[in-house]
């Protein structure tokens, strides 16, 4: 299918500067601003992000030429900026006295664990920057979701190579729904960290299936009528149980919604740096708010001009070239004229 139009490059930006902001407080040691009695304004926006990503990647699968295309431009995505990005952390970063870095840090064996750690999605524990800081568990907090995203990039090849109907995401989000019910009821150590990624997930899959139904969500009539479902079903969350699953599938529901009826006029893809902004903000901001010595709204305002030239550079330098090469060299020209427009 050939993309029609839709604002989902303004979405995702909006979102990455929401987790810069809802993560502002947590990393000065202030309450996050949160939706009582169900998430917080960076995780909405997370929600958001995986949403757009279950549309847009399953609409990659099925428009890849093969398994192997869709493979390398999913890779192309994620790992590339990743590992730049992991370089700044560890060789850039870390090189810093000020920091707690230098070249004690930089020139160990250590150093390079923790360079090629994250460059595979592990923990950003870089123990002699985070040592000392006001949120010190890790540089960059905003790296979990990464492991989460490129599992489902595998499970959606997995499962639509298979079968390619919109069963298959519904049945997802059923058994994610009983999944995040057992580990919400469950007192193991990893059960809550397991019903956060099945909520994630569920997003991610309630965009899967809407891209199954997306003719619908490009006409005006049907996609108000899912707004509206999806704000009954929002209320209905907040008055019943299932508060986290209900309450994901209506964010996800209006992120999609919004994203299909309207088209973008600003950024029309000619650059896509939200990628680089959900990568580069938490480190940035752990390091402003702990060494500049500046109020919380001053280091939030320098925070996102740092991150916002950060982000700039890695799109520039490394994700278009890079996703370009893969586009013109592995995909299709259906898959090319349609990711153009998505910045998928």
């Amino acid at each position: 299918m050939r993309n029609r139009g839709n604002c989902f490059d303004i979405i995702r930006h909006i979102a990455a500067l929401l987790v810069l902001i809802s993560h502002h407080f947590v990393l000065s040691g202030k309450a996050e601003p949160i939706i009582p009695g169900y998430n917080s304004l960076g995780g909405i926006a997370v929600i958001s992000f995986f949403a757009i990503s279950g549309f847009l990647i399953t609409r990659s699968f099925i428009d890849s030429s093969c398994l192997k295309s869709y493979a390398i431009k999913r890779i192309a995505r994620i790992f590339p900026a990743l590992i730049m990005c992991a370089f700044v952390m560890v060789y850039v970063m870390g090189s810093v006295p000020a920091f707690g870095g230098g070249a004690s840090y930089v020139t160990t064996p250590g150093a390079l664990i923790d360079f090629l750690r994250i460059s595979v999605m592990g923990r950003a524990d870089i123990q002699p920057l985070t040592a000392g800081l006001v949120f010190s568990e890790s540089l960059n907090g905003s790296l979990w979701t990464l492991k989460i995203e490129f599992a489902l990039y595998c499970v959606t090849a997995l499962a639509l190579v298979l079968v390619r109907k919109p069963l298959v995401p519904l049945l997802m989000i059923l058994a994610l729904c009983v999944v995040y019910s057992a580990c919400s009821a469950s007192q193991h150590p990893l059960a809550a960290k397991l019903a956060i990624y099945s909520i994630v997930s569920i997003a991610f899959w309630t965009g899967s299936l809407m891209h199954f139904l997306r003719q619908g969500l490009y006409q005006r009539s049907t996609n108000m009528l899912v707004t509206i479902a999806a704000l009954v079903i929002m209320i209905v969350a907040f008055k019943v149980g299932l508060t986290w699953i209900l309450a994901t599938i209506s964010f996800s529901l209006l992120t999609l919604t919004l994203g299909t009826i309207l088209t973008d006029r600003l950024i029309k893809s000619r650059f896509d740096i939200s990628y680089g902004l959900y990568l580069y903000a938490f480190p940035i901001q752990q390091l402003v708010i702990n060494h500049a010595g500046l109020g919380f709204y001053q280091s939030m305002l320098i925070s996102a001009v740092l991150t916002t030239v950060f982000a700039s550079a890695s799109w520039v330098f490394v994700e278009k070239p890079i996703l370009s090469y893969a586009r013109s060299k592995y995909g299709s020209t259906k898959l090319q004229a349609s990711e153009a427009v998505a910045g998928s």
